[in-house]
């Protein structure tokens, strides 16, 4: 019995170690956003997205802007992504000190901003919670704006590495129990 128990172990231990090295190459975090206008001629109109940087880069301190490896957002009834941003522009995740601020990203080319408002995230000066916010341009260059709150997306390794865990207690414990 007692090999089992040190072949179990040291197959977890192994997974353990994969999974944990594969977190480690993938740079990039995911995270989702979501707000609702709260004026202008789109009032109360709800949106969403997700986008990716590079956290990495995010270090204790870090004062300055990361660009986004990946963003799409939707509203009113459009879908904003990186090759839709103006040309020029810079969709970038804005830091001071370490604290995330928020996004920065315009997409301001639209020619019938009946159809498609101009649309940009502008980030906080001291805090996400209360400054960064989505502003855009609707129907006959009337303006509006909206708050966004942002949630961190759980790495898949990260969660197998909790059920992995998860199944080395449940392991541990039922052959404690014979």
């Amino acid at each position: 019995m007692p090999k089992l128990s040190a072949r179990h172990s040291i197959t977890t231990l192994a997974l353990a170690a994969l999974l944990s090295g594969g977190s480690a190459l993938a740079a990039d975090s995911l995270f989702t956003l979501a707000g609702t206008t709260d004026s202008g001629p789109l009032a109360n109109q709800g949106f969403s997205g997700s986008f990716a940087y590079d956290a990495s880069s995010a270090t204790t301190g870090f004062t300055g802007v990361i660009p986004l490896s990946a963003f799409t957002l939707q509203f009113a009834g459009q879908t904003y992504n990186l090759a839709t941003a103006d040309t020029g522009s810079t969709s970038a995740a804005a830091f001071a000190d370490g604290r995330f601020l928020g996004l920065e990203y315009a997409d301001a080319d639209a020619v019938d901003t009946a159809v498609r408002p101009h649309l940009a995230l502008v980030p906080g000066f001291s805090t996400l919670a209360a400054d960064a916010y989505l502003a855009y341009t609707g129907a006959g260059g009337l303006d509006g704006l909206g708050g966004y709150s942002i949630t961190a997306v759980p790495e898949p390794a990260s969660l197998l590495l909790l059920l992995a865990g998860l199944a080395t207690v449940g392991a541990v414990v039922r052959n404690r129990r014979r």
